[in-house]
């Protein structure tokens, strides 16, 4: 039974305060997506922390993840493509399903994600002299990206895709190698093979993948990120791509931060490289 159905057959037996929430929420769901908890309260004319109470009695953590749970409900068909569209959408609808789905899963990033994890990570990852990125399926888009972002800095770094390759790399990494392995699941068994690879080399093994999972134990340090709420196995994963590409721009933001005024030369050199390569406006 979905998030709606649910509210739906248990209206009755909320509260008067509670029952507004519900109200609010079956009349305009895809609008609750994008509503604060200030917000919602107001128009409920409830507390924020009745707000709270009423996710919380559905089983959520609080009200973000409430909204990303409504949006998995609105993210229905489309086999292969995402769970965020149904066929017969106009396109105004698809578009809007899809932005909701990624505001969503954005705001489930930012009230997943450990403060304290990413710290550590940005730490190792300005300590390493040399990064490897390591993403296999969907997860190999993130890894280029990844080097896109980190070559800027000023370190060596490399994106493996194939298999044989990481494993070969982690086998010949030495201790000032960080090696980021993505994985949405973190139950890849040939990138859990490579991470225990890059242990016994000595290398700094750090994860973005799923919490709990078999990859985030094997590494250092992991950036957990929660997106069971789409299925990978059988969608185009496109929200938790762009959570994933979320975490790798926190991180590289982290790690630029922390190398400070020895940085901003090196972007600036970058950027004038390439005036060349526009032309006029």
């Amino acid at each position: 039974m979905g998030i709606l159905q649910t509210l739906q057959t248990q209206l009755q037996t909320l509260s008067n305060a509670e029952r507004r929430i519900a109200e609010i929420v079956l009349a305009e769901p895809a609008s609750v997506i994008h509503t604060s908890t200030a917000s919602l309260a107001r128009r409920a004319q409830v507390s924020d922390p009745t707000v709270a109470r009423f996710c919380r009695s559905l089983g959520c953590s609080g009200f973000p993840a409430f909204k990303v749970l409504l949006a998995q409900h609105l993210a229905r068909g489309a086999p292969y493509l995402s769970r965020a569209v149904s066929a017969g959408d106009s396109t105004d609808g698809y578009i809007n399903k899809l932005i909701d789905a990624t505001q969503a899963g954005l705001e489930a990033v930012r009230t997943q994600i450990d403060r304290s994890a990413v710290e550590q990570a940005v730490a190792a990852l300005t300590r390493a002299r040399r990064l490897e990125i390591y993403g296999m399926g969907a997860g190999a888009a993130i890894a280029q990206d990844a080097q896109h972002k980190f070559f800027r800095l000023g370190k060596p770094v490399i994106a493996y895709e194939d298999n044989l390759k990481q494993r070969m790399a982690a086998a010949t990494a030495e201790g000032d190698t960080a090696i980021v392995l993505l994985s949405f699941t973190g139950r890849t068994t040939a990138l859990l093979e490579v991470a225990e690879i890059a242990r016994q080399s000595s290398a700094v093994c750090l994860a973005i993948t799923a919490p709990d999972s078999p990859l985030a134990a094997r590494c250092q340090h992991a950036i957990t990120v929660d997106t069971s709420w789409e299925d990978t196995t059988l969608y185009t994963p496109m929200t938790s791509r762009m959570a994933f590409l979320a975490v790798v721009d926190i991180l590289a933001t982290g790690v630029a931060l922390q190398l400070g005024d020895r940085i901003a030369p090196r972007l600036r050199r970058v950027k004038e490289s390439l005036l060349a390569t526009k032309t006029d406006k």
